[in-house]
């Protein structure tokens, strides 16, 4: 919030301060990353010159040892023995020779020496010799030698031809073939003295590179200062322009020129200006149709009064004739529903007479049928009627022909009542003689007098056989008169009641007939009502919706012509306020200098 209240020239001033101060700062950290740089290369500088070292005297005892795996596949190829395979290894490894002065020496895992130069140490033990400060050095050249990879070890011993010691580094490897142990190693005070004359002259370089930093520093630090300085009394005088430039605009005069010091430049000022001008004119312009639409606006806010005005008038007109015409849709759609209910129950009516006459079509048609059967049952019974009185006379004259035999039975009876009399005439003449022949008789006594018993019982039984054929005779007599009476009844008034019957049967038929025609064309005028009085119920139903919907929409109308009229009221109220805004706006813009 502070920045905000600061001019541009001290805003670059601030800024060539902090350049200053930033500058200064990176020189500082760079003078102290150079001199921790130098520090650390030094160290840097031994660990590669001792790793150098290392690596030389290693890959030496490699290519020893190669030597001698050379040697030795000559013996297991059959050159030479075991013992002289040792020999022409150790005179091979006695004289190779490496660098400046490197050589190899040998021992066995005992410490017994193989190969030292030629010396007189060759032959003897060696392992506990010791150097200048006691550390048995040849003990720990075979121990390391002995590792998987061999080993380096550190120790003092004097050069040849001085008597103090200088430092030495040695690494060894065994040859488990031969049962050595091989190294070599060189005196390393020579690293001592190449990193201290490396670390002096990269003290030098640094310390050159300082006074360079610290002089194109110090000159970058000036150079900036000025420039900034230059930039900031340069901006703030465009700045100024500018401001001048829009105070004219802010104050409402558009008819200021474009400063020359801000024509013609291609930087952000140029820009600025060349933008404002723009706007000056974009405004300028803005404001003369403005000028020029706020008459126009006047001019339509007067026309819009007297549209309006009109417009409430009409609006009136409308809302009345639509409130009468919304009571007359009303009315409409109660005569409609009126209208409905009616025929609903015409509807209704109809249905049953429908309903009805259906039933009585079905009764007509049961009736016709009945009435068939009845006349076919008629003449059937009739024509049986007819059959069973011939069969009756035919069995009647048959039965009373066979009636005659009773008066046989009756003329019989005669002759067997003769014939008995005689019997007993004929009983009593033979007990007579039976009493005459006395004993010899008496038998023949017994039978006459059996004789004229049966002829006793006979006599009864045709007594009574005479009897019953008299009443048989009667009742046959009297049969035979009821039976003429019936067989002339049958034939005469049974026949006739089932003709008249029959004709009755048949007129029925047709009235039958004729009625269910008549309800059948009954029945199809009722469809045909029933069709007719569905169509008015959907024609009332359509009139009823339409017009209900009508006085809804036109009540809806009425409302809407009400809340128009609202509406052209406030459109009223607005354009009276857009006149007191155009009115307004004429007198702002009139401060404004467009020309």
């Amino acid at each position: 919030m502070g920045m905000k209240n600061v001019s541009v020239r001290w805003k670059m001033i601030i800024l060539a301060l902090i350049t200053l101060i930033g500058t200064l700062a990176i020189g500082v950290l760079a003078v102290n990353r150079m001199l921790v740089m130098e520090e650390g290369s030094e160290s840097v500088l031994r660990t590669s010159i001792e790793d150098d070292y290392d690596e030389n005297i290693k890959n030496q005892v490699d290519n020893a040892i190669s030597m001698l795996d050379a040697v030795y596949a000559g013996y297991e190829n059959g050159d030479y023995s075991y013992e002289e395979a040792e020999t022409r290894g150790a005179d091979l490894l006695r004289e190779l020779r490496y660098g400046d002065g490197g050589y190899f020496w040998a021992d066995t895992y005992d410490g017994d020496n193989v190969v030292l130069l030629g010396s007189e140490t060759e032959g003897t033990n060696r392992m506990e010799t010791k150097d200048a400060e006691g550390y048995q050095m040849v003990k720990e050249i075979i121990r390391v030698g002995q590792e998987p990879d061999g080993g380096y070890t550190d120790y003092v011993f004097p050069k040849e031809g001085e008597t103090e010691s200088s430092p030495k580094r040695s690494y060894s490897r065994a040859f488990e073939p031969f049962g050595w142990v091989v190294g070599t190693g060189n005196y390393i005070d020579y690293i001592d003295e190449t990193v201290a004359k490396e670390t002096q002259a990269m003290k030098e370089n640094v310390k050159s590179a300082l006074l360079a930093i610290i002089g194109m520093g110090s000159f970058l630090v000036v150079i900036v200062m000025a420039v900034c300085l230059y930039m900031a009394f340069s901006l703030s005088k465009s700045f100024q322009v500018a401001l001048t430039y829009i105070g004219y605009i802010t104050k409402g005069d558009f008819s200021q020129p474009l400063p020359v010091q801000l024509e013609n430049r291609r930087d952000d000022f140029g820009i600025l200006g060349e933008r404002l001008e723009n706007m000056k004119c974009q405004i300028r312009d803005l404001i003369r149709e403005v000028k020029n639409e706020s008459y126009v606006i006047g001019e339509v806010v007067d026309t819009v009064k007297t549209n309006v005005i009109t417009l409430n008038g009409n609006i009136e007109d409308v809302s009345a004739t639509t409130e009468e015409l919304a009571a007359s849709m009303e009315e409409t759609a109660a005569s409609s529903d009126t209208i409905k209910s009616m025929s609903l129950e015409i509807e209704e009516a109809a249905k049953n007479i429908a309903n009805r006459s259906q039933d009585g079509a079905q009764q007509a048609a049961d009736i016709h049928e009945r009435a068939s059967k009845a006349q076919n049952d008629t003449r059937e019974q009739r024509e049986h009627a007819s059959r069973i009185h011939n069969e009756i006379r035919e069995s009647l004259t048959k039965a009373l022909e066979a009636a005659k035999v009773v008066q046989q039975i009756e003329v019989l009876s005669s002759a067997i009542m003769e014939i008995t009399n005689q019997t007993n005439l004929l009983a009593l003449n033979a007990s007579i003689e039976a009493a005459r022949a006395g004993e010899a008789g008496k038998g023949f006594a017994v039978v006459a007098t059996e004789i004229g018993g049966l002829a006793d019982q006979s006599k009864q039984t045709v007594t009574q056989i005479q009897k019953v054929t008299e009443e048989v005779t009667t009742s046959v007599a009297q049969l035979s008169s009821d039976a003429e009476q019936l067989l002339a009844f049958v034939g005469n008034d049974v026949v006739a009641s089932y003709d008249m019957f029959d004709a009755v049967a048949d007129a029925y038929n047709q009235d039958a007939g004729k009625i269910d025609a008549l309800i059948s064309d009954f029945s199809a005028t009722s469809e045909e009502l029933l069709a007719s009085i569905d169509g008015v119920l959907d024609a009332m139903e359509g009139i009823a919706t339409a017009t209900n919907e009508g006085a809804k929409g036109t009540t809806d109308i009425a409302q809407k012509t009400v809340e128009v009229k609202s509406e052209a009221d406030t459109v009223t109220d607005e354009v009276g306020r857009c006149d007191q805004t155009a009115q307004r706006l004429t007198q702002d813009i009139s401060v404004f200098v467009v020309d």
